[in-house]
């Protein structure tokens, strides 16, 4: 049997994943026929050579096999081989589940054959593509449901406006919202709630002034570093947060020309999922040389504010209206 769980909103991925594996589990104790593949992880040729050893193995518990095989796309040609050969779509005995942390797009571009094999109607296929709008809201109502405790939408409205729409953000602010209440006592969330534990995080809008910058929007980016100053915000802080982002896309651009695989991507660089994956969308709208040249541009403003001969926040204004 093939499952296929695909998307980039990495943190219901995990939840989705993780409830097959406890169900499956919860009905296969000895735990003895359960195994996790990654190959972005060693050798592409190891990875397929343990999975046909563990498709052959016959279990001494008399029980299902499950592996599950993540970025399944590295290993495309020799997996779906594999997956012919064993017969392993209509069996269920042995349970095939293949992870991937992207778009239906860019797995069509990779290999549109393999993903026409796993996407297939005959397979339990689920995609965890990011919510945005209604659908985000009506998750943050059931996520914090899934607490014990409520909240309705106008707070999670709230919520959503200071920590932002990433999911893996959401469910940790969520998470200090529940404790919160369980140590206050109450099973409702509120709006005032929200306001006195969720900071609002200024660094979120830093993706703006990049997207601003990249889309050579150069008023829109020009206003939101007005916006960051008139709200009181630090030169500095603006100015350490661009030079922060900036420095990512070099890092995973420089990882992507190199066909490094997204989820090792989040491994090497060990940054937050929520800030590769829009790091990586912004990766798109650069070139590396460019980067290089805006990032030297940068550590010139850093040297020519700690010199005394420009004000900073002047020169965020010279720097975004120079790209």
């Amino acid at each position: 049997m093939l499952v296929f769980l695909y998307g980039r909103d990495g943190y219901r991925l995990k939840q989705g994943l993780d409830k097959i594996i406890e169900e499956y589990k919860s009905k296969h104790t000895s735990g003895m026929s359960f195994s996790i593949l990654d190959a972005s992880d060693g050798l592409l040729s190891d990875t397929l050579a343990k999975l046909e050893d563990l498709v052959k193995t016959i279990s001494f518990f008399n029980e299902k096999r499950l592996v599950v095989v993540k970025n399944p796309f590295l290993i495309d040609d020799g997996l779906s081989a594999l997956i012919k050969k064993w017969g392993l779509a209509g069996d269920k005995e042995r349970i095939i589940v293949c992870v991937e942390y992207q778009s239906e797009g860019e797995l069509n571009k990779k290999d549109k054959g393999f993903w026409t094999m796993l996407a297939a109607k005959t397979n339990l296929v689920n995609n965890f593509e990011s919510l945005d709008g209604k659908r985000l809201e009506s998750w943050g109502v059931k996520e914090t449901a899934g607490h014990g405790k409520k909240i309705d939408v106008v707070t999670v409205q709230r919520l959503i406006w200071r920590a932002g729409g990433d999911s893996w953000l959401l469910s940790q602010e969520i998470n200090k919202l529940v404790n919160y209440k369980d140590a206050v006592g109450g099973d409702v969330i509120t709006v005032a709630d929200v306001d006195l534990l969720v900071v609002p995080k200024e660094d979120l809008n830093i993706f703006d002034i990049v997207d601003a910058t990249a889309n050579r929007n150069r008023l829109r980016a020009a206003k939101l570093i007005y916006d960051h100053l008139e709200s009181s915000a630090d030169p500095y802080y603006i100015f350490s947060m661009i030079i922060y982002q900036f420095r990512n896309l070099l890092r995973i651009k420089g990882l992507a020309k190199n066909a490094v695989p997204y989820i090792s991507i989040i491994k090497q660089t060990g940054l937050k999922p929520f800030v590769v994956r829009k790091t990586y969308e912004q990766c798109k709208k650069y070139d590396l040389d460019e980067l290089k040249t805006l990032f030297t541009k940068l550590a010139d403003l850093d040297l020519a504010a700690k010199n005394g001969e420009t004000e900073l926040a002047d020169g965020l204004y010279k720097f975004v209206f120079s790209t």
